[in-house]
């Protein structure tokens, strides 16, 4: 009777590690991705997100917070980020030297006057953060994204801000007739780069920044995020993923793919990751679920789920390898393992 018992003790010990493990990490409704989600403990919004490698990272949250790990996001360490305001992207050109842009560019009030943006600049792995650049106009911004240690861009509102001496200085180049909200910056080399935009608009340039083109795919959507892989852009939005072959001259829209993504990421010319808003939760008080997608065929179809109840809208992602991801979703990391 005795080793009965301790045999049913021992059984309903390895039960419960096994449920927990399961609780704890969740495969997504594909065979191409595994997901942890870690509850950061930040009091605020997230977002933003940036990994330098497999284990250290940063996030930036709505009221100015820039937090650290330094082991894959099971804990996090608060920084003297030195700005209240909305951390919106953030990018770190080597282990030490790093950025982070935001701001606000809307008050509630009569005769209130918008914060506007900023740039904050870090050489000590974030430790100590200082600010480099206020926009001359009450804009925030949205983005940013470095082609190597000197040259680097912001894309914010209508206008794109340009640093060719490592971030010590920025030049501000304003893009006329936009009509939209500039959300996502990215070059494909030293000379192509890409802005995309709500309103269906692009904004590309093809001399590193010096003149830039507004262009439309004609889809008629706005859009939050730009990838690219092997000679293949993805731009990823309210509407259907569109893609291009050519550099951004025309866009096919991708049917099978999901809606509402808000990040994207392909690691190659087949395999692609996307993130956003899922299906509502119902009742009056309800709630988006978040979505997780991904692709092996270069966006032809697509497996995942728009019911990732463990967390709601997901709106940035960051792949430090091919195979390791960190997304975000209000104080929550999503730890991704890519097969």
């Amino acid at each position: 009777m005795k080793y009965f018992i301790m045999f049913c003790v021992l059984a309903s010990f390895l039960t419960a590690c096994r449920k927990n493990k399961k609780d704890k990490e969740k495969e997504t409704a594909s065979d191409c991705l595994q997901t942890t989600f870690v509850n950061t403990n930040v009091n605020e919004q997230l977002l933003s997100v940036f990994f330098i490698n497999g284990k250290e990272g940063f996030v930036g949250g709505y009221k100015g917070g820039i937090y650290k790990t330094t082991d894959s996001a099971n804990t996090w360490t608060a920084l003297n980020s030195t700005v209240t305001l909305p951390v919106r992207d953030i990018c770190f050109i080597d282990n030490l030297k790093g950025f982070a842009v935001g701001g606000e560019n809307s008050c509630g009030g009569t005769g209130c006057i918008p914060p506007g943006g900023f740039i904050v600049k870090t050489t000590d792995g974030g430790q100590n953060w200082t600010k480099v650049f206020t926009p001359s106009d009450k804009i925030e911004i949205a983005a940013i994204y470095f082609i190597n240690n000197t040259t680097g861009f912001c894309a914010g509102d209508n206008v794109i801000f340009k640093t060719a001496d490592g971030g010590q200085t920025w030049s501000e180049y304003k893009v006329n007739n936009l009509g939209g909200k500039m959300m996502d910056v990215l070059f494909t080399d030293a000379q192509h780069g890409y802005v995309v935009c709500t309103f269906d608009k692009i904004v590309k340039t093809s001399n590193g920044g010096l003149t830039w083109e507004v262009t439309t795919s004609n889809k008629e959507a706005g859009y939050y995020a730009v990838s690219s892989a092997e000679g293949s852009m993805y731009v990823s939005g309210q509407g259907k993923i569109i893609k291009s072959v050519n550099g951004g001259s025309s866009w096919s829209q991708l049917p099978n793919s999901p809606a509402d993504i808000f990040a994207i990421h392909f690691t190659d010319k087949n395999t692609g990751f996307a993130f956003g808003r899922g299906n509502y939760s119902g009742g009056d008080w309800g709630y988006s679920y978040g979505s997780i997608y991904c692709t092996d065929n270069g966006g032809a179809t697509w497996n995942g789920s728009a019911d990732i109840k463990e967390v709601s809208l997901i709106q940035s992602v960051s792949f430090p390898t091919n195979h390791i991801g960190y997304a975000i979703s209000m104080n929550k990391v999503i730890k991704i393992a890519a097969n």
